[in-house]
């Protein structure tokens, strides 16, 4: 069981960018980043130029949609 758990928490922390949230909800840039203004989304961390969230933090996120 904790291998499982592990690897399920180890799979959250994957990164992903704007792009991979806008597809997989179907949402606009402008809609992302409104949500962290409002503070329903956190604040991404920055690779560089880029930004990527946490995949724990999107779900979540996604989530609270559902309640």
């Amino acid at each position: 069981m904790t291998d499982i758990t592990n690897q399920t928490t180890s799979q959250l922390d994957n990164r992903i960018d704007v792009k991979e949230i806008k597809a997989r909800f179907k949402v606009s840039h402008t809609f992302i980043y409104r949500q962290i203004k409002e503070g329903k989304l956190p604040k991404p961390e920055k690779w560089g130029r880029s930004s990527r969230w946490k995949e724990s933090d999107v779900k979540k996120w996604a989530d609270s949609f559902a309640q």
